[in-house]
Formats: structure tokens, sequence, C-alpha cells
């Protein structure tokens, strides 16, 4: 990382949120239900699948917990309406794992019971490093009740390759492989980006033997083109795009023309679809990440004298 990023990174809290509110809405559907069901249902006429998350993590009473899982539940009421194979995505922390894993296994399980009356997956997602092992408790505990369950794994971290066979032992898989947005220190992560595509390629060859199914969550050009590889020595890109047991995962406004590539080849391409009032740490998660845009953020702030 550059000094000019590194000084940018640490500005980024100080945006006021006005500022980047302006960026944000390219990767958040809106604050309501309403505006992501519409975003779904355009993704979905244009050959896409979804994966719909309620922003929010880190809650610290069991009420909010209960709250972001009924938030849930109103929008699997209303899915159906606008498609049969949404993916619903929840973070560990929103249902409540910093409170307890048996008010967040509850919570979880009750969704994954409504997901599957639809048949419908859920998707657990992997937060910071310090909530790993409650995750993947949670996670252990609910998966042979709920087959429709799914987890996310990071290929930044060194612990990764041990959790894949730690979960591949456990019987059928279902994974979202990401790099990891999480800024983790070099004591437990790679932080380098080449070692992390390395690490990435290696997991997503052992999720595949093992007989998982991977979404392929990145937009990264190189390591797409090295997934593509794989999937051809794997004879994996063959039959109809839905029995695969693969498919490519990307962020609502990043890289559209690369989903839009994979689309017309054939793939399965599926996009995370946030919504809601909590935009604000996702947002700044992204622009961590990705010190091009936090560029044109701070423009905007200086063109605008806030």
């Amino acid at each position: 990382m550059s000094l000019v990023d590194g000084l940018l990174r640490a500005s980024l809290p100080l945006i006021p949120r006005r500022v980047l509110w302006t960026v944000a809405r390219r990767y958040v559907a809106g604050d309501e239900l309403e505006d992501a069901l519409g975003v779904v249902a355009r993704l979905r006429g244009e050959g896409f699948g979804t994966i719909l998350d309620v922003l929010g993590e880190g809650v610290e009473s069991a009420a909010h917990a209960r709250a972001a899982a009924a938030e849930y539940h109103r929008a699997l009421v209303r899915l159906p309406a606008v498609d049969a194979h949404t993916v619903v995505s929840v973070k560990p922390t929103h249902l409540g794992l910093s409170v307890g894993t048996e008010l967040c296994s509850e919570l979880l399980s009750e969704l994954c019971a409504a997901a599957a009356a639809q048949g419908r997956r859920v998707r657990l997602e992997m937060e910071d490093a310090p909530t790993i092992d409650g995750t993947l408790a949670v996670f252990s505990g609910l998966r042979e009740r709920h087959p429709n369950l799914g987890c996310v794994l990071q290929a930044r971290l060194f612990r990764t390759r041990d959790d894949v066979d730690r979960l591949l032992a456990g019987g059928p898989l279902n994974v979202r492989l990401v790099k990891g947005i999480y800024l983790e220190p070099a004591s437990i992560a790679w932080t380098e980006d080449r070692d992390i595509c390395r690490s990435y390629l290696e997991l997503a060859r052992r999720l595949i033997d093992g007989g998982a199914f991977v979404g392929l969550a990145t937009h990264d050009d190189l390591l797409g083109d090295n997934l593509l590889a794989l999937l051809r020595e794997r004879g994996l890109d063959r039959g109809p795009p839905a029995a695969r047991r693969y498919e490519f995962q990307l962020l609502l406004g990043v890289r559209r023309e690369l989903a839009e590539t994979w689309r017309d080849a054939g793939h399965h391409v599926r996009i995370y679809v946030p919504y809601g009032r909590e935009w604000h740490a996702y947002s700044l998660r992204r622009l961590r990440r990705n010190p091009q845009i936090a560029r044109h953020v701070l423009r905007a702030l200086v063109a605008r004298g806030a």
C-alpha cells in the first residue's frame, strides 16, 4: 500500500455522510426493501441471479438481533413476487453472534426454515477474524439440519485451508469464496494481493475437488481467467449453467462489464444486492479496499466545499 493510499484510508471516516452517499448508492440498492426488490427484479430480467443482504452488523442486544431477523423474514415474504431463486445472505453479528452463539443459531435456524419453504438458500457470511470460530460453530451446528445453509470463506486468512478441510469432511458444502474485505494483521493473513490470489486459487481447487458448490466471488480479471482455466480443466464448465457446481459472484455496482462477459459466455452470474440504512460501515469497507474510488470521493468533498 502506498503512503497516499494509507492516508486516504485513514481519512475516510472524516468524510461527511452526504458526500459518501454519492458513491455508496453505487453499491447499495437503497434504504428500503422496496428499493432492493426493484434491483433484484431488474437484474433477474437481465439474466443475473441475486443475493439479498440486509445491511447491519455488530448488534449488541437480543432485541436488535431479533429486529434484524424480522427484516429478513419480511424480505422472504416479498421475494417470491420478484424472484424465486435469490439467495439470502446474513452476517452473524447482525443476528446476535456478539450476544451469544445460542441466539445467533436460533435466529439463523428460523430463517433457514423459512427460506427452505420457498426452496431458497441462505448464506452465512464471514466477518473479521475474532468472529470466525463462533461463526463456524454456528454453521457447523446447523448445516446438517438445514442443508440450504451455506457459508463464506476468506482466501486472505492463513487458517482457511484447514477450515476448508474440516468443512469438507462434514458432508455436502456450499461456499462463497472471497478474497476477504477485512484488513487483518500480517501474523494471520496475507496482505499482498498476489499472495491472496494464489491462496484463492488453491482453495477453489480444494473445494471443487472436494465436491463442494463454490460461489467464485471476484472482480479480478487475472484471477477470473485462472479460475476459468481450472473449471475447464475439471470439466465443470459444461452442461446447463444452473446444474453446474459453481457460479461467479460480483458486488452490485462493481465490474458490470465483467459480469456481462461471464454471463454472455454461458456462466451463471449472481450479483450481491445489499440494502438498508446501515450503509455507512459497508461503504467504508468498500472504499478502504479501493483507494481509487476513495480519491473520487475526496475530490467530490473538495468540490462541494464540505
